[in-house]
């Protein structure tokens, strides 16, 4: 790998398309981190925050990591930023050419469900894609994650719950008097592309059959509407007290957007 990002390998005539991965998208993406509502920006700095918090205390600089979906960049730069060697996988070229030729980041034009070929990683990154990859394809990325990792290295995986308010809410956005009328009260608002929600338990049977430890796991991320947009600040720091309460309660901790987790690939 080089410091100047290349791109290699060919996509399989299947390969799973979860999204256009247009320049629009990539701005979309960081736009979510400066997006004025305190509530939709807290829950995706939040989720950042758990990220990034885990690459930097199971890897070190100079450790070569494996990002799964580049998104817009935000990890991936991040990653790199900090000292460490970034393969950087998608299926969209504009997510890619969105941080090639950046110091640290190699980038690979793949189908993530299938074996990717690019050698052993100390840790492996995930956040915010298996949602998106049909049901059909979901254990095949563990399965190749888990087949990227070296031995006893860690796998930070992020999704949403399948329960979750955020997700409840979006999927009544398939109707069209419902979608009309959430884009007159907040301007904007579109259908997430979610097509592969899972429980909790749900996740846990496919991390189990693709041979991961739990090292960690958390739910976080509550969003109701009426107070996440008209609430302010102070509804943020409402919505983020429930979030914390909620937490720790079996059920309703479903209702929280983000499971995220710190995976393990055995030693032996």
């Amino acid at each position: 790998m080089t410091a100047q990002g290349t791109v290699t390998g060919q996509m399989a005539p299947d390969a799973i398309r979860a999204a256009e991965g247009s320049a629009d998208d990539v701005a979309f993406q960081r736009n979510l981190y400066t997006d004025p509502n305190a509530t939709r920006r807290q829950l995706h700095w939040d989720r950042r925050h758990f990220v990034m918090d885990r690459v930097e205390r199971y890897s070190a600089p100079g450790d070569r990591l494996l990002e799964i979906g580049v998104g817009c960049g935000i990890f991936t730069e991040g990653m790199a930023g900090s000292g460490r060697l970034v393969d950087a996988v998608d299926i969209h070229p504009a997510y890619l050419a969105n941080v090639e030729g950046k110091a640290g980041i190699s980038v690979h034009q793949k189908d993530a469900t299938q074996k990717l070929g690019l050698g052993p990683h100390k840790l492996a990154i995930c956040s915010e894609v298996l949602e998106h990859v049909p049901p059909s394809g979901s254990q095949g990325l563990l399965d190749a994650v888990h087949d990227s990792l070296e031995p006893g290295g860690h796998f930070i995986l992020t999704t949403p719950q399948r329960w979750a308010t955020v997700e409840l809410m979006a999927r009544l956005f398939k109707f069209p008097a419902v979608l009309w009328l959430a884009r007159k009260i907040y301007g904007h608002a579109e259908e997430l592309g979610h097509i592969n929600l899972l429980t909790a338990g749900q996740l846990q049977q496919q991390i189990d059959k693709a041979g991961f430890e739990v090292v960690e796991q958390k739910r976080f991320g509550f969003y109701l509407p009426l107070i996440a947009e008209a609430g302010g600040k102070p509804g943020a720091k409402l919505l983020k007290a429930l979030d914390r309460a909620l937490a720790n309660v079996p059920v309703l901790r479903g209702l929280l957007w983000t499971q995220g987790y710190v995976l393990k690939k055995p030693s032996a």
